[in-house]
């Protein structure tokens, strides 16, 4: 039986239930350090607020590793602020955010602060450019999915690791899915196959 592709907590049994191997460990990218909380924990509350919460983490990274002062220290504050961004996008509690608002809101949030971001919503994406390439420079990505185990859900990847399977590699995304505290893992190979019929799922980068 296939297994799902996302919320993988140890790669090894799962490589070994979905390929037949346990896999070696060919590469392991960056570890990006964030925020580990689950989205109850950063907002106060369970609702349909997955991209906000994303923001108010990627946001908080920058405030922490570029030392921008005038972000708040307190995530529930800048959550707080974030929102408040968001509900001009659109937002609320019953449907969410629209994954192609996550730039502007991205931007607009930074912006309140005086800190200018540069946020691009990519929709053909590939694993090379806007992960390895993100994550290698120290820059988080958020990642919209429409499909899947991850169905209608915005995570933060925060790194990659690369294994081998017999002749094949498979690349694993290192997420925070703020359904649950802590770190959980994506297949991007079988994710990748799960959308191959039309891209269902956005990237969104950001640089300041």
């Amino acid at each position: 039986m296939k297994k799902p592709y996302g919320g993988i907590t140890n790669v090894s049994k799962y490589l070994l239930e979905q390929y037949g191997e346990k896999g070696v460990l060919v590469k392991r990218g960056r570890s990006i350090l964030m925020n580990q909380q689950s989205m109850a924990e950063i907002s106060g509350r369970v609702t349909r607020n997955c991209s906000v919460v994303a923001v108010t983490r990627v946001m908080d990274y920058y405030r922490r590793v570029n030392k921008l002062e005038q972000i708040p220290e307190d995530i529930h504050k800048l959550y707080m602020m974030v929102e408040e961004v968001a509900e001009a996008y659109g937002y609320t509690d019953k449907r969410g955010t629209m994954p192609f608002f996550i730039a502007g809101i991205t931007r607009e949030a930074f912006k309140q602060y005086g800190v200018k971001a540069r946020c691009r919503g990519v929709y053909v994406w590939s694993f090379e450019k806007h992960v390895v390439k993100e994550i290698s420079a120290g820059r988080p990505v958020i990642m919209n999915i429409a499909r899947g185990f991850y169905k209608d859900h915005t995570v933060v990847v925060a790194g990659y690791s690369i294994w081998k399977v017999g002749d094949k590699l498979y690349p694993m995304l290192r997420v925070i899915d703020g359904w649950k505290r802590g770190i959980h893992f994506i297949d991007y190979e079988a994710f990748a196959k799960d959308i191959s019929q039309s891209i269902f799922g956005s990237f969104n980068t950001t640089v300041l």
